[in-house]
């Protein structure tokens, strides 16, 4: 049995001097992809993201067009009626839109004169040679500027407004001074109705004649024509519309 066992170990000797090392790494799983040291691996560099740059969507650029705006209505404007009814004021007559005109004026001023009380001449009389003909027709009247209930105050404080006020409700008006007409004339306010259809000659010149209101005068007829102590017309869309302008510093 000795001999048996040397046998034996004698070949397990011999077989083991034949056999290749195995090295095994207890630690690295048997399906473990790892590469063997004999293998080259290549790293790819990973892709840049590029990100992509979209066009810029044309869009159409709309130029609004510019529409001038309208110039403001300037305060108080409203056209008169065109209604030539004959109507009696005190003892003178005027026409119906004469009449609103005050009366559109006295809203406007808002003082205390009362403007349709105080008309010392009216329209359609014709021989008054102090008024140069202006009260033969239509649209003329002449307004007191004494207290109504004290005739011997005139109402100094009160001119610009009532003048502000007839010129806003459509009337060129102006301040007559004492003596202005003539010797002893008495202080008054003289208005022309713009617009009336029935005005003489010499009223129509009061407006857009040589020495009218258009222009910057004051309406009387002398040479040289006299300059607008208020400054100059007030003129409404309404009066464009029937034809007038501004004339200051035309021929």
């Amino acid at each position: 049995m000795r001999r048996s066992f040397l046998l034996y170990w004698l070949v397990i000797t011999l077989t083991a001097c034949h056999l290749p090392a195995l090295s095994v790494n207890l630690r690295q799983p048997v399906d473990d992809p790892s590469p063997s040291p004999q293998q080259q691996v290549v790293v790819l560099p990973s892709p840049t993201l590029t990100p992509s740059v979209q066009p810029p969507t044309a869009t159409a650029t709309v130029t609004p067009s510019l529409t001038p705006s309208p110039a403001p209505t300037p305060y108080g404007c409203e056209r008169p009626p065109d209604d030539y009814t004959l109507v009696t004021v005190g003892e003178f007559t005027l026409n119906q839109r004469t009449l609103w005109m005050l009366q559109r004026a006295q809203q406007l001023y808002g003082g205390t004169h009362d403007l349709v009380r105080a008309v010392t001449q009216g329209s359609y009389s014709p021989g008054v040679s102090a008024s140069f003909g202006t009260h033969d027709g239509g649209g003329a009247v002449d307004l007191s500027v004494r207290d109504l209930n004290d005739w011997n105050r005139i109402l100094y404080e009160d001119l610009d407004k009532i003048i502000l006020a007839l010129r806003q409700a459509g009337f060129a008006a102006w301040v007559r001074w004492p003596d202005v007409l003539y010797p002893g004339s008495p202080i008054h306010i003289h208005a022309i109705a713009i617009g009336d259809a029935q005005l003489s000659p010499a009223a129509r010149d009061q407006l857009t004649g040589p020495n009218g209101y258009f222009r910057g005068f004051n309406g009387l007829p002398v040479e040289p024509p006299q300059p607008d102590e208020y400054g100059g017309p007030y003129i409404c869309p309404w009066m464009i519309e029937m034809g007038y302008q501004d004339l200051r510093g035309q021929p």
